[in-house]
């Protein structure tokens, strides 16, 4: 198994599974329950991720509405708005209040970086080509707790967490090589959301299909 090159590699199909019993989940603003259930935040990045931009590596922070982002299938595109938001410490739940560290290199990451643990991830497999007929899927960074030192930590502090919107979902280069997603500015409105919500480009795997590709990326980690 390898790590998707995303400054090499273009993409002509979207992340489709091809299964007729396979039921997407999580269209734009709807949860899980049992994911939900272990973590706070659906996505959003952490205060200090470098985001490809126009201008080089910048931190998710600096970046402005209208500054150009890199993404994997479109190229450049403008950021539409940034989306920011703090949650007191005291108000995070104890069994909820942890991020996900990610060493480097694991995801294609040229330094370690700390995820929400419900941020979404591109990752290649062979075992989602073979069960779903495309290798590329998003997967929750929560999922591949325990892959190759993919580990959670206590959060100490207030949680401050930044949502880059596009006109339409994307995935962004991050530290890196890691791809991870954005979402459509029209996701923030119930109206938008509720219309445009078979138009989500990119489709969620139910969470027994999850838990069986996390087990599958250890597995031909550890074989």
């Amino acid at each position: 198994m390898t790590h998707p090159n995303p400054f090499r590699m273009t993409r002509d199909t979207q992340l489709m599974p091809t299964s007729s019993s396979l039921k997407a989940i999580s269209a734009a603003m709807q949860k899980d329950a049992e994911l939900y259930a272990m973590a706070l935040r659906e996505d959003g990045l952490l205060p200090g991720t470098l985001v490809a931009t126009g201008t080089g590596w910048r931190k998710i922070e600096t970046l402005q509405p209208g500054d150009m982002v890199l993404t994997f299938d479109n190229g450049m595109q403008p950021v539409t708005r940034i989306h920011d938001l703090t949650i007191p410490y005291h108000d995070l739940p104890t069994h909820k209040a942890f991020i996900m560290i990610v060493p480097r290199g694991v995801l294609g990451n040229r330094r370690q970086i700390e995820l929400l643990p419900l941020q979404e991830i591109i990752i290649e497999s062979d075992f989602a080509e073979e069960q779903y007929g495309d290798p590329f899927v998003l997967v929750q960074a929560l999922m591949l707790e325990g892959f190759d030192g993919i580990h959670r930590v206590p959060l100490k502090n207030d949680l401050r967490v930044y949502l880059p919107t596009f006109p339409q979902e994307q995935l962004v280069h991050t530290c890196g090589m890691a791809l991870l997603t954005a979402r459509a500015e029209s996701d923030f409105s119930p109206l938008d959301a509720s219309v445009h919500m078979a138009r989500r480009e990119y489709t969620r795997l139910p969470y027994a299909d999850l838990t069986a590709l996390a087990a599958s990326l250890k597995q031909e980690r550890a074989a």
